[in-house]
């Protein structure tokens, strides 16, 4: 008898504290006079997030429909797949004007929703009231504090510092580099035995593409160029791997297992269900921070050493060591384990977010053949026509005008990142469209990129742009309409791109907190397509008894068969190792 009043006691305990987190959050939500949506789900509960976004379809299935509409709210990626209906349904009173913000209850800390331009923006810029969450540590600060993690006066000193270094001579060293890359590429594609000299079919071009990416990253992070074929590298003495398989372990597991402290990943024990996966991603943790370490100290002395004084080397590993130590006045640099963790949070925000939008924009050139042929007439004339010439950085990069255009309307669409999260530890005031509210601690902020990025102000900006070929939609909405020529303002203007209102564009953030890759992503992305699109072009490989019409509604079917996973992606391109998955086969043709 003892034992089940013990046990009952302990359920009872435990029943208690969600009900009453729950309890607290709709009486804080009915004081904030925002409309609110019950889920009976912890929505930040690690084992849910799991769960929820690997059987999300399943779900969808099992559950009736009304429950199915709250329930996929909590689901990591629902920004992308339900667009403006959570909005378009929370306030009867508001008829068809959209309530661009509303409030989730559940078993878990209570979160504030917002599609609203204005709110976005005041979130944005106040970065003392809105703090980046402190469980990103887990995922980006694993080796310490760093520009992504920290907040107030040590955010401030991380992101003058990271700011300072990456500058105009990094950015022509991550374009040439990504140029180079991407020729290894190309000169890959076309050397399998199913191509010809006119074309190249291949089903890993998605994979090359990260591959490119990793590479120019780790280049620009520790000045160390890597070689195209992995078995040039092998891994150094006393490592299992080689760097960049190292890194490429962490940083694609950031959502999942590499958050587990590595203590526990290299202590799996063999009987536990995944060993060999945990193990090994618990050795390659330890040897990214050992490889980083080492590295470090070698370029310490480098500086420390070096006759030329004063000049900076290219590379960001170099340029921190010199902002950190020429400092006089302590706390003003970065230690040596913020340095380390500078170095891999670069690498790790800037990999799958710039790998996925490239994804998305090969598919996207494949499936708008029409805005391929209006970014290839700008290639042609940007670009030297002789191989053996170079494409210059400083000539090129600042007139590539509309590939910017289809990688702004690219990120419109397709953000990897379809949210800003931010979280208030007091309460909080905040000036939205409809009026001001009051914010009670620890609610969870989040700014929903991908729904701003389709309201109806996006409509009909910039038609007088649009190349001849465009024709009026009279079934879809301009704003929900891939058009690149949005972004290209008319001759004579101040600036060539179009600038979007504050907080209606938010594929980076926004404000001081907007990420400080942001320039490099730019870059890479440019020079990735100018290098295909030099001497090639790009389409998806037909299936039998297909045409045009039926590839291009597959490929739709395709972009929109997208999910969280580090970041929004496609499913089904990326990991492509052996014939039983399908991919997606694309072909790259010689045009000149």
């Amino acid at each position: 008898m003892p034992y089940i009043l013990l046990f009952t006691t302990l359920l009872l305990l435990c029943l208690s504290r969600p009900v009453y987190t729950l309890l607290r959050n709709v009486i804080n939500s009915r004081a904030i006079g925002v409309p609110t949506l019950l889920v009976p789900v912890h929505q930040g509960n690690l084992l849910w997030l799991i769960i929820s976004t690997t059987y999300r379809y399943h779900l969808q299935q099992l559950l009736p429909t009304w429950l199915w509409k709250r329930v996929s709210l909590t689901i990591r990626g629902w920004e992308f797949h339900e667009q403006l209906r959570p909005f378009q349904q929370q306030d009867p009173h508001h008829g068809d004007k959209l309530c661009k913000s509303f409030l989730l209850v559940g078993f878990g800390a209570l979160e504030f929703w917002t599609a609203d331009p204005k709110a976005a923006q005041e979130i944005c810029s106040r970065v003392h009231d809105f703090e980046v969450p402190r469980a990103l540590k887990f995922a980006l600060g694993q080796y310490g504090p760093n520009v992504m993690t920290t907040n107030g006066e040590i955010w401030t000193r991380h992101r003058r510092i990271v700011t300072s270094v990456i500058d105009d001579r990094i950015l022509k060293m991550v374009f040439d580099e990504t140029i180079r890359q991407t020729s290894c590429l190309l000169d890959e594609a076309f050397s399998t035995p199913t191509t010809s000299p006119e074309w190249a079919e291949t089903r890993l071009i998605f994979d090359m593409i990260k591959k490119v990416i990793i590479h120019v990253l780790f280049n620009a992070s520790m000045g160390k160029k890597a070689h195209w074929k992995d078995e040039r590298e092998k891994p150094e003495p006393g490592y299992r791997m080689t760097q960049i398989e190292s890194l490429t372990a962490v940083v694609s597991n950031l959502a999942g297992p590499a958050m587990i402290p590595t203590s526990i990943l290299t202590g799996w024990p063999s009987w536990l269900p995944g060993y060999s996966k945990m193990e090994a991603l618990g050795c390659a943790k330890v040897e990214v921070y050992e490889r980083t370490k080492s590295k470090l100290e070698e370029e310490r002395k480098y500086v420390a050493t070096s006759n030329t004084q004063g000049q900076r080397a290219n590379n960001i590993m170099n340029k921190l060591l010199q902002e950190s130590e020429g400092h006089q006045t302590p706390h003003k640099g970065l230690s040596e384990a913020e340095m380390i963790s500078t170095l891999f949070v670069l690498t790790a925000a800037g990999f799958e977010t710039t790998a996925t939008a490239l994804a998305y924009a090969v598919v996207l050139l494949a499936r708008h053949a029409q805005w391929q042929d209006w970014v290839l007439e700008e290639v042609d004339a940007l670009t030297p026509t002789e191989d053996t010439q170079p494409i210059q950085y400083m000539a090129v990069f600042p007139r590539a005008t509309r590939i910017m255009a289809f990688m702004l309307e690219t990120l419109r669409l397709y953000s990897p990142a379809p949210h800003v999260h931010r979280e208030v530890s007091s309460v909080t005031t905040l000036h939205t469209a409809t009026g001001t509210i009051r914010l009670p601690p620890g609610t969870r902020v989040y700014v929903n990129s991908l729904a701003i990025h389709i309201l109806p102000s996006w409509r009909d900006i910039n038609h007088q742009s649009d190349p001849g070929f465009i024709e009026p939609s009279t079934n879809v909405l301009d704003e929900y309409t891939f058009r690149p020529s949005r972004w290209v303002n008319p001759a004579g203007a101040a600036h060539a791109i179009y600038h979007p209102p504050k907080g209606m564009f938010l594929p980076w953030a926004a404000g001081p907190r907007v990420c400080p890759g942001q320039k490099m992503a730019q870059v890479e992305f440019t020079a990735v397509l100018l290098a295909i699109l030099r001497r090639h072009r790009i389409s998806a490989s037909l299936l039998e008894g297909e045409g045009q019409a039926e590839m291009e509604q597959r490929l739709d079917r395709r972009l929109r068969d997208s999910r969280w996973v580090t970041v929004l992606q496609m499913n089904g391109v990326f990991n492509v190792k052996d014939k039983d998955v399908e991919g997606l086969s694309m072909k790259v043709l010689r045009r000149r």
